[in-house]
């Protein structure tokens, strides 16, 4: 997605021009809702929105984070996940355009499950919600739920043992039930706040000792609560 990436001939000049002004929307958007001047961030983060979808020839609604690189421009991802967040804050203050702040809670979600800023995000959500800063808090809740849901990843699991492995399924139910309660969510959440911060250790040194080590010891301790949960999480 990246303009260095572009080869010749693949964008429209006009697309490219319009996507290479962006950040200038998004900087203004951001300056405004410091300043709590909400219309005119409204205003100025759908610009940015809208020079994105320019550049990929397709309805502002119709973004996903399937037109990106998905290693590249995890950056730009995550600022178009925070544009979303603002804008449903904005919209919520509104009845009239509530519909409208639903749909970019939906578009937050699609922009934050499964990448590595997850956490921070479903923190930034939490947060929100427990100050009880929103006019419609149920719309608020069900998206931070969402995330919880749809995320799929069980980092540990997948990392010493596969991602379609029996075990790692299996923790993937476990997961679903344990967010059905305030201590399993805690836990959640505090195991999104580590694991990913592990893993991401180890994947930069895949030959090292402690690698080893952690991938064995990972599969033996897994091995041994698939053991105790297996009667109730067979699959």
């Amino acid at each position: 997605m990246t303009i260095k990436d572009t080869k010749p001939g693949e964008k429209p000049e006009h697309n490219i021009r319009i996507f290479q002004e962006r950040l200038k929307y998004l900087k203004r958007g951001q300056e405004y809702n410091k300043a709590d001047d909400i219309p005119k961030a409204v205003e100025c983060y759908s610009q940015y929105l809208n020079c994105l979808a320019t550049y990929f020839s397709v309805d502002e609604k119709k973004l996903s984070p399937t037109l990106f690189d998905l290693e590249k421009d995890v950056a730009e991802m995550l600022l178009i996940s925070h544009v979303y967040w603002d804008l449903s804050k904005a919209y919520d203050r509104s009845p009239n355009l509530r519909i409208e702040s639903v749909r970019c809670l939906d578009q937050f979600v699609k922009f934050t499950v499964g990448f590595k800023y997850q956490y921070v995000n479903a923190r930034m959500l939490r947060n929100f919600i427990r100050k009880r800063l929103a006019h419609n808090p149920k719309a608020f809740k069900q998206a931070y739920d969402r995330i919880q849901v749809e995320s799929k990843s069980c980092y540990i699991a997948t990392y010493a043992l596969g991602d379609i492995h029996p075990i790692t399924q299996q923790f993937r139910l476990l997961k679903t039930d344990l967010n059905k309660s305030k201590p399993g969510r805690s836990f959640i959440d505090f195991y999104y706040r580590i694991s990913p911060v592990i893993i991401n250790y180890l994947n930069r040194r895949p030959k090292a000792p402690l690698n080893i080590f952690f991938i064995g010891f990972s599969r033996l301790i897994l091995r041994m609560l698939s053991k105790l949960i297996s009667p109730k999480y067979k699959l």
